[in-house]
This record gives C-alpha cells, sequence and structure tokens, in this order.
C-alpha cells in the first residue's frame, strides 16, 4: 500500500493515520450522545470517500512484441496449396520466420508483422502449425490435409436457375428435379417436380419432354401428354415403362413406352385424395408416397411415407402391404427405396437403412439412428450417423449409394460376400452440410438438396441437385 497514491495527495497510511487521530480526539470530547453519534456518521462517511479515492497501481503490463497467431486460412487443403498466418509480432523479413505442419517444414512465400503467406508442405500430415520467429515460437490452429478424391463432379444439364426449357447441356432448365432413372438405353429419366412434368436427356446431353406440359400447375390427366400433382420419383419397369409417384395426388402413374400416360393404382381425378386403402387400381390409397423400385416379374414396391409402409402393385395395379403396420414400430419415414437382384429392397427411413428380404423379414444394415454426418467405423455400418436420404440406388457392383440431405453423396459398400454387417459407409462427394453449386474434386465439390442418385452402366453417378435445378455428374477419375 505504501505506494498507492490518494487523490487527495497524502498516501493512504497517511489518510489512515489522520482520520484515526480525528476519531479519537472526537471521542475524547465530552459531548452530549446525540452529538457524539453525529461526529461518528461524518468522520465514518470521510474514511470510506477517502479510501475509495485511493487508486491501485496496475502491475500488468500488455506484452507488446509477444508472438502471436491468431487464424490460419483456409484450415484445411492439399499439399502445394497456398494458405495464410495471420497473428502478430512475425518478422517482417521473410527468412526470420520459420514454418511447420505437425513438424514438417513449409515454405514462407511473404511475410509482414500481422501474416504470413505460406505454401502447404506436400509431405505434410494433419496437425497444428508452428511459427517461429527469432527466440519466440507459437503453435496455431490444426490445418487438416485432404486427401485426393477418386472422383470427380460435373453439371450435365440445368441452367442452375428455375424454369422450365428443352434443350442441350445447361440450355435445357428444370424445376427441382427431385428423380432421376436410368433406362436401358443410357437415357436418364429426370422426375421434374415442381413443373410436374418427366423429362429426358439422351447420352449426348439433350433434353426432351415426355410427359406434362410444364409449369407450376397441378392437374390429373392421363393419355398424351397426361398432367401431373406433383411428381416425385420415378422408375422403370421391366417392360420399359416409366412408374411415376405421384406425391401430391397420391397415385401411382405409368408412362407407357409410346408415351401414353395412366394411372396405375390411386384414385384419379383432379382433387387429391390420399389416404390408405390395399385393392385393386383406383380402390387403392396412398398418403405421400415418395419412391418406387420394381423387381424382375414387374411388381413395383412404393415407400408410402405417411402411411408408415412398403406397398406392393402387381402390373395389374393390385395394391397389398409388403411390409409396415402403420406405426413406427417398423416403419418411421420410408422415403426412398432400392433393389437388388435377388429381390432384396433397401429402405431409407430416418436415419437407417433396412433391408427387406424376399420372405418380408427386416434388419437395419446402417446407421445409428440418430442424424449426422459421420460415415462410423470402417467395417461397423451401423457406427455411421445419416441424415434423411431422398435417394437410395443400388449400383450395378452391389453396393449402395445414397443422396444425403447434409449435401453429400454416400456408399454403403459391403464386406466380404456381400455381407452387409461388415459394410463400410464412405462420403464421396459433396462436403457435409455445405450448401453450394461447386465443381471439381468430389471432396471438395459441393450440391445444394441432392434429392435423387442413378448410375449409369459405367459407373458414372447422376444427381438430380434440386435447389440447384440441375443434374450433376460424379465420375470415377
Amino acid at each position: 500500500m505504501a505506494n498507492e497514491k490518494c487523490t487527495i495527495g497524502r498516501t493512504c497510511k497517511t489518510c489512515v493515520k489522520w482520520l484515526a487521530g480525528s476519531f479519537r480526539s472526537a471521542v475524547t470530547i465530552k459531548l452530549k450522545l446525540k452529538e457524539m453519534k453525529d461526529i461518528y456518521k461524518i468522520l465514518m462517511i470521510i474514511m470510506i470517500v477517502a479510501l475509495s479515492s485511493c487508486e491501485k497501481k496496475d502491475t500488468y503490463r500488455a506484452s507488446a512484441d509477444k508472438l502471436l497467431i491468431t487464424s490460419i486460412q483456409p484450415t484445411s487443403g492439399f499439399p502445394d496449396d497456398i494458405i495464410f498466418i495471420n497473428g502478430k509480432n512475425f518478422s517482417s523479413i521473410r527468412t526470420e520466420n520459420k514454418v511447420s505442419f505437425n513438424g514438417v517444414e513449409a515454405v514462407v512465400l511473404e511475410s509482414s508483422p500481422s501474416q504470413l503467406q505460406v505454401v502447404v508442405p506436400k509431405d505434410g500430415v494433419t496437425g497444428a502449425v508452428r511459427v517461429v520467429t527469432g527466440s519466440q515460437e507459437e503453435d496455431g490452429p490444426v490445418f487438416t490435409y485432404t486427401e485426393e478424391s477418386d472422383y470427380f463432379v460435373t453439371t450435365i444439364v440445368g441452367s442452375g436457375t428455375a424454369g422450365f426449357a428443352d434443350g442441350i447441356g445447361t440450355a435445357a432448365k428444370f424445376n427441382k428435379p427431385s428423380g432421376v432413372v436410368m433406362d436401358a438405353n443410357g437415357n436418364l429419366i429426370i422426375t421434374d417436380q415442381v413443373n410436374n412434368s418427366i423429362r429426358k436427356m439422351t447420352p449426348a446431353g439433350v433434353v426432351t419432354t415426355i410427359a406434362g406440359i410444364g409449369g407450376s400447375a397441378k392437374a390429373f390427366e392421363d393419355g398424351r401428354p397426361g398432367r401431373f400433382n406433383t411428381p416425385w420419383q420415378s422408375t422403370i419397369d421391366p417392360f420399359g415403362n416409366i412408374i411415376v409417384v405421384e406425391k401430391e395426388g397420391g397415385r401411382i402413374r405409368k408412362i407407357a413406352t409410346d408415351g401414353t400416360v395412366s394411372t396405375l393404382a390411386g384414385p384419379t381425378g383432379a382433387v387429391a385424395n390420399r389416404g390408405f386403402a390395399d385393392g385393386a387400381g383406383s380402390a387403392a390409397k396412398f398418403d405421400n408416397p415418395l419412391d418406387a423400385v420394381s423387381d424382375a416379374a414387374g411388381n413395383i414396391y412404393v415407400a408410402d411415407r405417411d402411411n408408415k409402409r412398403i406397398r406392393k402393385i402387381t402390373p395389374a395395379g393390385v395394391v397389398s402391404t409388403f411390409a409396415g403396420d402403420g406405426t413406427a414400430n417398423i416403419f418411421e419415414n420410408p422415403i426412398s427405396l432400392a433393389i437388388d437382384p435377388s429381390g432384396n429392397i433397401y429402405v431409407a427411413d430416418k436415419y437407417r437403412i433396412k433391408m427387406i428380404t424376399p420372405a418380408g423379414a427386416i434388419s437395419v444394415i446402417a446407421g445409428t439412428g440418430a442424424a449426422g454426418y459421420s460415415d462410423g467405423t470402417p467395417g461397423e455400418p451401423l457406427t455411421a450417423t445419416l441424415g434423411n436420404m431422398f435417394g437410395l440406388t443400388m449400383a450395378p457392383d452391389g453396393y449402395l449409394i445414397i443422396a444425403d440431405d447434409k449435401n453429400i453423396i454416400r456408399t454403403i459398400v459391403p464386406g466380404t460376400d456381400g455381407n452387409w454387417a461388415t459394410a463400410t459407409v464412405k462420403t464421396i462427394a459433396g462436403i457435409a452440410g455445405q450448401s453450394g453449386k461447386l465443381n471439381g474434386a468430389a471432396n471438395t465439390a459441393t450440391f445444394y438438396n441432392p434429392y435423387d442418385v442413378t448410375v449409369d452402366a459405367s459407373g458414372n453417378i447422376f444427381v438430380g441437385d434440386v435447389t440447384n435445378h440441375q443434374i450433376r455428374r460424379i465420375s470415377n477419375k
């Protein structure tokens, strides 16, 4: 306290002595009790004011020359990328700054007291960035090395803005193309949701309309060209017919090889009549059906989302319930389907993938049941966390491809001898949780609500990129 200064010019000890002496003098004076109390109150007020006016000496001194890393930009990338290290008190002489990535030295291109421009070293691995300047060293944030991708993303058709136009490549326009399926001739069949139309893209990228009249008006009409009420996704039966799942119309439509549209199952008429009923043709009812697949005999299986069931439609249009009891005990939110050559059906059901054998046995093959975007432990598919998977397809090589609403495309590759219990979940394209329309290396490319996937005979994956209004292709480099 000897160095603390008082605003009235005395040291604090002097203040205390002076106040204490004054107090003792007041006590010795023989006054009436009331007067002594008044003096005591006054002296206490003076003491509080005097002590509170003492200012402590600030002993903290900020170090103006301490080396500091505040951020690195970007925080991930490839070898030979250039990043920026931001901070304080770097040397303006480039060679006086030594930078390493998890112990591997990097080349410093430019330097200033607040920023270093650095080349990511080829032999580095994910870890902290360290800067040494003079006698000081400082560890900064972790830089993550991005693995080189085996896949490449390009835009095949679609201008990127909502509209309705036939044409070649990006001259064509879509409005939320939510369904894609490949026909036997290599044509891509596109369910153009908001345009209420079914489109076709040839291998050369020529887009035409094969059913529906385009535009956002919802309607019902069989014949040619037919009219639809929110077609969601499609499949193709063994006879070459296109089977269209009409979500809001609550029915299943068929486009014959000559382009004629008919209603395979569900109520007919302009007014949607959704619900639940098994039966033949128009007597059957669905509630927000989203996807369908066909087996080798031409039976159609439908993901009947709000009825929490998988329905079966024979080629004659007779509808029955194949799996599910209408409660969340079996299916919670069945939204997409795939089928393998053995007739096993795969269901994307609220953050899990389930498999139904032809005999009706149901098992979970991937997913914890919690939403997320972790691929989990390789060989342990039940440790992966998945999003809503509106798109699901079976590749010719026997693995599943998923369009995950976390803006990523993922695969589930079975283990030895096709064992799903030892399958591996892997993200092959997109950045989890990040939307965009960037092409390029698949692990740096971005999507915006990929809703469906299909694959051609060469293994190229086609994605209905809904909010980008485009069809994207993922090719193996």
